[in-house]
């Protein structure tokens, strides 16, 4: 018995036999943008990881010595924000980070090696002014530990351990900040009891006391007998 549906061998278009073989190369061509989408997404997978490869360093090095940097700039940042209407009660979150540069060998003392450039980075808790603007003279703002690295960031040839001072208090002097401590750098590279830091943070406009302070720019400072 034949069947109730037999299939044109080849049809115009509309026919079983048209439709069958636009069905098959709709498939093809849909198999084929997959695995051209495929290998293009692997090959940029691929150079992006190329890109983000960097060579070792050849050397690691403790630094000794004392030297000083002439020039610091960087941000501070505050969270929440600080402003004329804050309160000495409510929790405040400070944060430093700086590069140091033009660092130089304290006079009569040696360093091994100089490093072109510091990086430092801390934050902690304002136990003194609280969310209130402006922040100037008065006791410790509070104390945190301070992170040094040195030609940081990238990997040098040669690279110098980082540093540590365990317990700098940020002491606002007018519009001066002082990082200061009896323990100065205690671990790391470039061991010294006598460290100190001074920073001038400056309000990013239109930032201001009344409106609300979120982040200061470091216009200058100094680091002295890293």
């Amino acid at each position: 018995m034949q069947s109730e549906f037999t299939p044109a061998v080849d049809g115009p278009a509309g026919t079983t036999s048209h439709r069958r073989r636009f069905g098959r190369r709709t498939a093809v061509v849909a198999t084929a943008v997959a695995l051209v989408s495929s290998l293009a997404a692997i090959s940029g997978a691929a150079v992006l990881h190329r890109q983000s490869t960097a060579p070792p360093p050849k050397v690691d090095i403790v630094g000794k010595g004392i030297f000083s940097c002439g020039l610091v700039q960087g941000e501070v940042g505050y969270s929440p924000t600080i402003k004329s209407s804050g309160s000495p009660k409510q929790t405040e979150r400070v944060s430093i980070w700086f590069k140091a540069t033009q660092c130089k060998v304290v006079a009569g003392t040696r360093a091994t090696p100089v490093p072109k450039w510091v990086i430092g980075a801390m934050s902690f808790v304002d136990q003194a002014f609280g969310t209130t603007c402006p922040q100037l003279s008065g006791p410790p703002l509070g104390t945190g530990i301070l992170n040094l690295t040195y030609n940081f960031p990238g990997v040098p040839v040669t690279m110098i351990d980082p540093s540590v001072a365990p317990a700098e208090s940020v002491i606002a002097a007018g519009p001066l900040w002082n990082l200061v401590s009896s323990a100065g750098v205690t671990d790391g590279s470039y061991i010294s009891p006598s460290f100190k830091a001074q920073i001038k943070p400056n309000p990013i406009a239109p930032q201001s006391c009344p409106k609300g302070i979120t982040s200061e720019y470091i216009i200058r400072g100094t680091l002295t007998n890293v």
